[in-house]
């Protein structure tokens, strides 16, 4: 019984796909009205996605950054943004995906984005490639600041905008 019991479960794990991040950037846009873009971004990702042999739609898995990793090109306005983003009290912004659908050449990916202590779902509309041993998605998606718990930031009349957009390249290689 112990035999069989143990086989299946080497079989269940042996289908399942086990992809680790090689590289990737995640931007965020937003503007000052009446002023700049700002356009703070990261390489600094960790990620660990699985699936199983039924395909892509099974992709599950999260998505990791470290909020002080954004940077725009302006460090004191980053400074700003750290303290938006309330990163001593929520250092780690985390993506965690639950869901895949294919649509025509696309993928909507629907997931839980945690953010200054706050978890929404949102989804995200991507392209998702697999080539046997590397799996790449690109793709976007926006959120509210206030949606997170945050105001967006006034200075005299210059506003920052409430919406950010949020666009993601990541690159995987299949674990052995």
């Amino acid at each position: 019984m112990y035999k069989l019991i143990l086989v299946a479960l080497l079989a269940l794990f042996s289908q399942a796909s086990e992809w680790t991040i090689q590289e990737g950037v995640i931007q965020a846009h937003t503007e000052v009205f009446g002023d700049s873009d700002i356009n703070p971004a990261t390489t600094q990702i960790s990620s660990q996605l699985h699936h199983d042999d039924s395909g892509l739609e099974s992709l599950r898995g999260e998505v990791k950054l470290d909020s002080m990793s954004l940077k725009s090109d302006t460090p004191k306005r980053d400074l700003n943004m750290y303290e938006l983003l309330n990163t001593a009290v929520h250092p780690t912004i985390t993506f965690d995906m639950i869901n895949v659908l294919k649509n025509d050449e696309n993928y909507t990916i629907e997931g839980y984005l945690t953010l200054n202590g706050i978890k929404k779902k949102i989804t995200s509309q991507a392209v998702v490639e697999q080539n046997n041993s590397e799996l790449k998605l690109n793709g976007a998606f926006d959120i509210l600041l206030t949606d997170f718990g945050m105001e967006p930031p006034t200075l005299l009349f210059l506003t920052v905008r409430n919406k950010i957009d949020i666009t993601y390249t990541l690159s995987y290689t299949k674990e052995p």
